[in-house]
């Protein structure tokens, strides 16, 4: 089945193909050799210019599906200090270079086994502040990325889930690479945790003997057509005979396995870990010592052998690209891995600043003429509500707003006599502003939010810590009813936030 693309975005033959892409003579066979590996990608790149390879939407955020950039646009040149990773990286600027040339040419999206038209849209290369977005990392939806953006090309075949975004796909191909390949059923194979579905003995047998290490563990993942299984190995201990990597020259080595089986023949591909006699092998952060293998999106049947699309998803990142069956080998061309952002702020750009600014002048045109609101930092009144603090340098002066729809509302101001607090009772959140108002006085605004919406509104005045005058909702009411919202708070906080500075 089609693994579907996950919204901030990621979140894995026939006869003909046994002849045509698993021609070997039934032995373990080597892979990922690297002359040989570079040799085949750079062959493919280039060649691809007329059938361009499968590319991958890995964003979707209720506008538009993304390809998300992995490489600068300028192509890289050698400078003398880094030369020895120039052929690497211009392989990846190749290889972008090869879709930004075809990106119109991509018509067809893989959703449940079957293809979707798409159509490009355009291209993001500027955020709204005017400046370059990042390559290489999954956002949050507000956040623009460097990428190319699609949509369906049928307005009928767009439909949006409970979360408020499309249903969709992420393999995504040309015309000509269709016509001259063939789609292979991918059907994933469903395992309990502690009873997962295995591999044919006689090939984890090979692999033990082929790198003279005990299994640890090992797994069946998909079939492939009617005959071809996909799946993972991970072996025990330290992996011994690893390359030595010469930044790390005491790095102690796991090793794990993608491992693809065509009737008697077998396949892998080496996934080098980090062994720790104390704590074990680890390939990625918390993923208990366990090996999370790459997962096929799809299959294709092409003229010089087996292409599969796959994906590796872990906490941190996620991972696409293509595995080859070429000339005995098992090669991996991996686009890119993505750097999964969690936890990032909603963006506030130049001009929802001046936005702010704005409403925070029409309020009291006279008495904010001379404040400026130089930072501003997400705080959380409530959680159904995106607030944002603005405050002046020396944290006098500030304002609280609310931006919902892309809209802003100023919520209050705060000064010398009101000065901001928070608490939260029964579902319900407050925003308490309270301060001195001269003399005796002592005066009092309170909001109440709840579900998002703002339930009242509360203006009291104390003189001699009793109260004088009561509103709410902005109509006087009396000291009995005012009395008896206040009675309703909880103790307050001091609320904090941590600021960022306005770049003017």
């Amino acid at each position: 089945m089609q693994n579907k693309m996950k919204p901030v975005a990621i979140a894995a033959l026939s006869a003909l193909v046994l002849t045509m892409g698993c021609n070997s003579k039934g032995k373990t066979e080597a892979s990922n050799e690297k002359d040989s590996m570079v040799a085949v990608i750079d062959s493919i790149i280039e060649e691809n210019d007329t059938t361009p390879m499968p590319m991958f939407l890995m964003r979707n955020d209720g506008q538009s599906m993304q390809v998300l950039y992995w490489s600068p646009l300028e192509e890289p040149q050698k400078s003398g200090d880094d030369d020895e990773y120039f052929e690497e990286s211009h392989q990846r600027w190749a290889l972008q270079e090869m879709f930004r040339r075809n990106k119109a040419q991509y018509t067809n999206m893989l959703m449940d086994d079957k293809f979707v038209k798409i159509k490009y849209v355009d291209e993001v290369l500027k955020d709204p502040d005017g400046n370059t977005p990042s390559i290489g990392e999954v956002h949050r939806t507000e956040i623009p990325s460097l990428c190319a953006r699609f949509d369906f090309a049928n307005p009928k075949d767009r439909k949006i889930n409970e979360y408020g975004y499309y249903e969709c796909g992420t393999v995504i191909v040309t015309d000509s690479y269709l016509k001259s390949r063939r789609l292979l059923t991918v059907k994933t194979v469903e395992s309990e945790y502690n009873n997962p579905k295995t591999l044919p003995d006689f090939a984890v047998k090979q692999l033990a003997k082929k790198y003279g290490m005990e299994v640890e563990r090992q797994q069946l993942t998909a079939t492939i057509g009617d005959s071809i299984v996909w799946g993972t190995l991970q072996f025990k201990g330290e992996y011994k005979n690893a390359p030595k990597d010469p930044y790390a020259k005491d790095r102690r080595s796991a090793l794990a396995l993608d491992v693809l089986i065509c009737g008697d023949k077998v396949y892998d591909h080496e996934v080098i870990g980090y062994y720790d006699e104390e704590y074990g092998p680890s390939w990625n952060a918390d993923d208990g010592g366990e090996y999370v293998g790459c997962y096929i999106m799809a299959a294709f049947e092409g003229p010089k052998g087996l292409e599969l699309c796959f994906g590796r998803d872990a906490p941190e990142s996620s991972a696409v690209g293509m595995f080859y069956l070429r000339s005995g080998q098992l090669i991996q061309h991996t686009y890119e891995t993505y750097h999964n952002l969690i936890d990032e702020q909603i963006p506030v750009w130049k001009k929802d600043i001046a936005e702010m600014r704005r409403l925070y002048l029409a309020d009291d045109p006279h008495g904010h003429k001379d404040i400026t609101l130089t930072k501003w930092a997400h705080c959380y009144i409530d959680y159904d509500n995106e607030w944002i603090w603005m405050r002046d340098s020396v944290d006098k002066n500030g304002a609280f707003f609310i931006r919902k729809d892309g809209k802003f509302r100023l919520v209050d101001v705060e000064n010398d006599h009101q000065k901001p607090a928070t608490c939260e009772k029964d579902g319900i959140s407050y925003l308490k502003l309270s301060g001195s108002a001269g003399g005796p006085s002592y005066q009092t605004i309170v909001y109440a939010f709840k579900d998002g919406k703002q339930l009242w509104k509360l203006f009291a005045l104390q003189i001699y810590g009793e109260l004088s005058e009561c509103m709410l909702n902005d109509k006087e009411v009396s000291k009995e009813v005012g009395q008896s919202y206040l009675d309703k708070l909880p103790k307050a906080e001091t609320l904090m936030s941590y600021f960022t500075e306005i770049e003017e």
